[in-house]
């Protein structure tokens, strides 16, 4: 049994968990994490990164799913055991996929939902992940512009806290950003690897089933 090719999924996906992870702690452990974090008063990177971990959490969920599909799909293959009806998506689409190509083309469509369907929630949370990333750059700059009010009546001593206002309206502008442009990348990527396996399953499934038809 190529338990390996089957997990391969789920291998990747720890794997690029393990090195995010790693960029974590070292941005924590040179207090970068913990700068970014503290300055940000608007507390949008907190929100940034729970959601981060949120749709890393998804995407983890999803890899082992997808594996074990994959490792049914080997099983059926090969004939080494019978599923119950919606334990594999492959077995249940091989087993009652329709005797015209309506019906089999149906049966192809709910298996491609069932395999990336819940796929939207992380894309929608990726997706959120870069407007709050922009909406923390609005806050910074009015932020910064807010500290520019009643101007002409500052004194040499305003001009301190003047400078420490509009340097903390820039650290929330940037950061935000930053922290919403990193996440999104990094969740895009666990996504789109979620995807292409999904795609190849259904695909390997329906040729599967096309060449068994005419092999009969």
């Amino acid at each position: 049994m190529n338990t390996y090719k089957t997990h391969t999924l789920f291998l990747l996906w720890l794997l690029l968990t393990s090195l995010t992870g790693f960029g974590l702690y070292m941005t924590w452990d040179k207090g970068l994490l913990q700068w970014i974090v503290l300055t940000d008063n608007t507390r949008i990177c907190v929100v940034i990164i729970l959601a981060f971990l949120l749709g890393s959490g998804l995407a983890g969920w999803r890899s082992i799913y997808l594996s074990l599909q994959s490792l049914y799909f080997d099983q059926f293959k090969r004939g080494l055991r019978t599923f119950n009806q919606g334990q594999s998506i492959c077995n249940d689409y091989l087993t009652h996929c329709g005797n015209t190509p309506h019906e089999s083309q149906l049966m192809a469509e709910v298996m491609a939902e069932k395999a990336r369907g819940t796929h939207q929630v992380g894309w929608f949370v990726t997706g959120l992940m870069l407007k709050l990333g922009l909406l923390g750059t609005v806050v910074g700059f009015t932020i910064m512009l807010g500290s520019l009010e009643g101007l002409e009546q500052l004194d040499i001593s305003d001009i301190k806290t003047l400078m420490q206002q509009m340097t903390q309206g820039m650290a929330v502008a940037m950061n935000t950003t930053l922290v919403g442009l990193v996440g999104s990348i990094l969740l895009s990527i666990q996504l789109l690897l979620l995807d292409r396996h999904a795609d190849r399953l259904v695909a390997d499934t329906v040729d599967f089933a096309h060449r068994t038809v005419k092999a009969a």
